[in-house]
Order: structure tokens, then sequence, then C-alpha cells
């Protein structure tokens, strides 16, 4: 098992602070293919985090002023996960919108609603006729 210790959890702290400003610059500058590279050992990170602080007590055994600063630094952290979070949400929602634009083209310009899968020409229009009043 790892060390667990306050060095240990401040050096797991800046690792992952310094991944997710990577990830944050790469995110403003469109490089997705970098974020992806980023994800195994973003997990990696946050996995020996919860383990190290999933013991407390050996992290924060005193209410000194390292604790203290643990604790900052924790906070900091938490800001930098959250505005990665939410850079990568937007990401999703602009890639989904996107997508759903592409898709209402790809209907609004194919052949989709005109013939079957036989082939044959469907008998409902895609568009509803047009009647003119013919008495004036």
């Amino acid at each position: 098992m790892t060390d667990v210790t306050p060095a240990r959890a401040n050096m797991l702290i800046d690792q992952l602070a310094r991944l997710l400003r990577d990830e944050i610059a790469a995110i403003g500058q469109g490089q997705l293919g970098r974020v992806e590279e980023l994800f195994p050992r973003k997990a990696e990170l946050l996995g020996e985090i919860e383990t190290v602080f999933g013991q407390q007590e050996k992290i924060f055994g005193q209410d000194d002023a390292a604790s203290e600063r643990l604790r900052v630094r924790l906070d900091d952290l938490r800001d930098l996960i959250a505005t990665d979070l939410a850079l990568l949400r937007r990401m999703t929602e602009a890639t989904s919108a996107v997508a759903s634009e592409i898709e209402r083209i790809r209907d609004r310009q194919s052949l989709r609603g005109l013939y079957g899968k036989d082939g044959a020409r469907s008998s409902s229009d895609v568009t509803p006729s047009q009647r003119f009043d013919q008495s004036v």
C-alpha cells in the first residue's frame, strides 16, 4: 500500500492540479485529442487521492498549520475540478448540438420519407399538398 502522509497528499494534489490545468488549456485550444490522452492519468490520480484521503486521520492528524494548508489546497483543487467539469459539460453540450444540427440538415436534404424500403415511392407525401382557392 502507498504511504499515507501529508507530503504524499500534497504531491498528488500538485499532480492533479497540473493535469487539470493542462486539460483546461487543451479544451480552450480545441485540442480534444489531448483531453482524451489526459483522461487515464486523471482517473488514476483521482483514485490515488481517494485512497490517500480515505485515511484522513493519517493526513489530518492534528489541527496544525500543515493540515490547514492542505485543506486550503483541497479547496483550490475542488475549484479546478469544478472549472474542468463545467468546460467538459459545455464541450459535450456543444458537440451534441452540432450532431443534432447535422442530423436535422441530413433529414432536410435527404430523400427520407419519399421512398419505402422496397424503393417504391411512399404513399404519404413528405410535405402536405397545398390547395388554392380558384373562386376569385
